[in-house]
């Protein structure tokens, strides 16, 4: 019972505060980095093998990148989210559930979620299995040897933020178009992306978590300019919510927890009925937070 009374007094903080969180827990931690160390290290040898064997018949590059992508996630993300004694992640009853084409990587979508820790990135791979997903990361993470590695050969994005801006969305000047045409690239040839479009977890920038607790969607602002590809190509969104990510993960800790996350998966929005890119971004930011506020209050 003490352990669901801290977990709802955290799942809605503005900002959350490591003090409320509890101590981070010594076996987690152990077998946390045991099992994604491994994973990153057994899904760079499953690349370099699949690449130079199977992929000497693949004549497109992102189509290489879409297997190489699904190893990644095959091999790290659902190993961590699954396998670590202690933490849990389970789907809604009703989320929703990729069909073959989306899954075949023959139809594309846009999956947002909301970003309140290190292990979103893990949960959210795990969940969207079989769907593979092509990752906005921050570009440092591409040089994390093995797992950064991984990354880059499975075609995940690299956002290249300015030092010397605040924390946030402070990208290096001329770096984002040539991302949004990386990431439209993927799209047109059938791969799904994912985006955190808060674009820092939550907790991370004060400021911002300011704005989203003053926001009927307790989440930070949206930008526009995935919202504005996905108008251009006619790429559908489907929103993500996670709650408990940070109880596994808080903001400010390099250790991990036994918790348990649940996650709810929308069915895909078609960017039809919006008539611009702001106007898209806001209503998917009150959608997501709905979602978000819908499972804080679930049982």
């Amino acid at each position: 019972m003490a352990r669901e009374k801290y977990s709802r007094k955290t799942w809605m903080d503005l900002p959350p505060k490591l003090d409320d969180y509890p101590s981070g827990n010594w076996l987690t931690t152990t077998f946390f980095v045991c099992v994604m160390l491994s994973g990153w290290v057994a899904s760079w040898l499953a690349q370099l093998l699949f690449t130079y064997t199977v992929g000497w018949f693949i004549s497109s590059k992102t189509r290489l990148q879409f297997w190489n992508g699904y190893l990644f996630r095959l091999c790290a993300a659902a190993p961590v989210a699954r396998f670590v004694p202690g933490i849990s992640i389970k789907k809604t009853v009703n989320s929703w559930q990729p069909t073959e084409e989306y899954v075949n990587g023959k139809k594309a979508v846009m999956i947002i979620a909301n970003h309140r820790s290190f292990m979103d990135p893990f949960a959210l791979g795990s969940a969207m299995l079989p769907l593979e997903t092509k990752y906005v990361a921050k570009s440092e993470l591409f040089k994390v040897p093995f797992g950064g590695w991984a990354m880059k050969r499975g075609g995940d994005l690299a956002v290249r933020f300015d030092k010397n801006k605040n924390q946030g969305w402070g990208t290096v000047k001329g770096s984002t178009g040539q991302l949004l045409l990386q990431a439209a690239e993927h799209l047109q040839n059938g791969n799904s992306i994912a985006i955190f479009p808060e674009g820092t977890r939550m907790g991370f920038d004060a400021t911002r978590a300011a704005e989203a607790a003053a926001h009927e969607s307790k989440l930070m602002p949206f930008k526009p300019p995935f919202f504005d590809l996905a108008k251009k190509l006619n790429i559908s969104v489907v929103c993500v919510a996670m709650r408990g990510t940070d109880d596994v993960w808080p903001v400010g800790s390099n250790m991990q927890r036994p918790a348990s996350v649940l996650i709810d998966i929308a069915e895909p929005i078609s960017p039809t009925q919006f008539n611009s890119d702001v106007e898209f971004a806001d209503a998917m930011r009150i959608k997501l937070g709905k979602m978000y506020q819908d499972l804080c209050s679930a049982s």
